[in-house]
């Protein structure tokens, strides 16, 4: 009786740390000699082979759906893609956990130190990403494969643009149409934008009463994105201009005046969106 309810109770637990059906659990225990640690990792080695299996099934369909995955830590930012084959998958939240882990992955990493530049950008391919290790050791190739077994579409890791700024400077972000996710330092849209700024004196000329200070950051990301601007100042090419654009959420001032009215000084920014390369 004491070696049916150990049994039971180790079942029991199986399917509450690995979701699995009831059949495959009893099957993975079975063929474990009922060893719960060894029955777990059968268990992911049978996913993972299922879940590559089915990525080579799916190769070849279409992925013009998906995600940019933001996130900001300190001085650096990440911006990743993941995509996939419906926009229903792509607010799916075990979608969404590969993204955060995408945009982990990528924080550790560092882009080629430039001593002369306060910015420093790099673009990291789908290959290099692909390969890059996570936690429990497996790279992130694996942990798209697998989810493409249990989803059951197919999903392809795209290029990531990690942005490196030099301490003293501030990194601000914004990802629009803003998708609600379980993850605190992660923003997901199908764009994305991150602006490098300082705070400097303000000028004399005051901020508009409706316009927040503490909100401007984000709010100028949200107008890089809306307004596509190619350069922060070009005095040969105005209209592409990030500071002599006007501003979105109040036309009465251009993004300069903005700044000047808030104390900012932007020093560069990034626009991503989904399906195009930076």
């Amino acid at each position: 009786l004491r070696m049916a309810a150990t049994a039971k109770s180790d079942l029991a637990a199986l399917r509450k740390k690995t979701g699995y059906s009831l059949s495959i659990c009893k099957k993975a225990l079975s063929e474990n000699n009922n060893n719960l640690g060894e029955a777990e990792v059968w268990l992911k080695k049978q996913a993972q082979a299922q879940g590559w299996a089915k990525a080579q099934k799916l190769q070849g369909r279409n992925t013009s759906q998906g995600l940019l995955g933001l996130s900001i830590q300190g001085e650096k930012a990440a911006i990743t893609e993941l995509n996939c084959e419906t926009d229903f998958v792509a607010r799916n939240e075990k979608f969404q956990s590969i993204l955060d882990n995408l945009a982990k992955t990528c924080l550790t990493l560092s882009p080629p130190a430039n001593t002369e530049e306060q910015v420093t950008k790099a673009n990291i391919s789908s290959a290099e990403i692909s390969q890059l290790k996570i936690s429990d050791g497996s790279s992130l190739a694996d942990l798209v494969a697998l989810n493409i077994g249990q989803i059951g579409e197919n999903m392809a890791i795209g290029e990531a643009t990690l942005v490196q700024a030099v301490s003293g400077l501030n990194l601000s972000g914004f990802a629009h149409p803003a998708t609600e996710t379980g993850f605190s330092n992660l923003l997901c849209g199908r764009y994305a934008a991150v602006m490098v700024y300082a705070h400097v004196e303000k000028g004399p000329t005051p901020l508009p009463e409706d316009l927040d200070i503490e909100k401007i950051p984000s709010q100028i990301c949200q107008h890089i994105i809306g307004m596509n601007p190619t350069c922060v100042k070009n005095p040969d090419d105005k209209e592409n201009s990030l500071l002599n654009q006007t501003f979105l959420m109040d036309e009465s001032l251009t993004v300069e005046e903005l700044c000047s009215a808030a104390g900012i000084k932007i020093v560069d920014f990034i626009r991503r969106e989904i399906g195009r390369s930076n």
